[in-house]
C-alpha cells in the first residue's frame, strides 16, 4: 500500500492526472470528515476539499517525500480551516463593529450615504470593472485571498494582481467621491 502510495505521489509531481484522480479518490472523502469537524454547514467542508486538491495541484511538484504524503495534505486542510475560520471571526468582528458604528452614528449616516446604499453603489462601480479586475478584486475582497494566492490560481504575475487591485480600488475612490 506504501509503495503504491509513493508511486502515486511520485506520478503526481510529474503531472500525471490520472494519479490526480487517484489521489482524489483517495483521500476526498478523510479531508472532507476531517473539514466537517470543524464546520456546521457541509459547504464550508466541501470547499476545505476543494481548496486542498487546488493547492495540491498547483504544488505538486514540491513534494519531496512521497512518505509523509498523508501528512503533508491533512496540513494544508489544517491550514485552510484555521484560516478560513480566523477570516470568518475577523468577518463578524467587523461587521460587528459597523453596525455598531452605525447605531452610534445614525445622524451622520443619514446626511450621508447609509451603509446599504454605500455597498450598492461599490457594487455597481465594480460590475463595470474589466473581467480580469473584477475576478481579482472579488478573489481578494470576497474570499480573502492574498495577493500571491490569487497570482496562483490566476496564473498571473504578483505585480499584475497587485496593479490590478491598486487600480481598483482607486477606480472606487474616485466614482464614489472618497479622498
Amino acid at each position: 500500500m506504501k509503495n503504491d502510495l509513493d508511486d502515486i505521489v511520485k506520478r503526481l509531481n510529474k503531472g500525471d492526472k490520472k494519479a490526480y484522480g487517484m489521489l482524489f479518490l483517495m483521500y476526498a472523502d478523510k479531508l472532507y470528515k476531517f473539514s466537517r469537524s470543524f464546520y456546521a454547514d457541509d459547504r464550508d467542508a466541501e470547499e476545505i476539499v476543494q481548496e486542498v486538491f487546488m493547492k495540491l495541484w498547483i504544488n505538486r511538484k514540491e513534494i519531496k517525500d512521497p512518505g509523509t504524503f498523508n501528512a503533508y495534505i491533512f496540513t494544508i486542510a489544517k491550514n485552510l480551516i484555521y484560516n478560513n475560520l480566523k477570516r470568518k471571526v475577523y468577518s463578524k468582528k467587523y461587521y460587528s463593529y459597523l453596525k455598531n458604528a452605525h447605531s452610534y452614528h445614525a445622524n451622520l449616516v443619514e446626511e450621508s450615504f447609509n451603509f446599504n446604499e454605500l455597498e450598492n453603489a461599490v457594487r455597481r462601480v465594480i460590475e463595470g470593472f474589466p473581467a480580469k479586475r473584477k475576478e481579482i478584486f472579488l478573489l481578494s475582497r470576497n474570499e480573502g485571498l492574498s495577493n500571491k494566492e490569487i497570482a496562483q490560481r490566476l496564473n498571473l504575475s504578483l505585480r499584475t494582481v497587485e496593479t490590478h487591485i491598486y487600480l481598483a480600488l482607486k477606480h472606487i475612490k474616485k466614482m464614489l467621491d472618497i479622498r
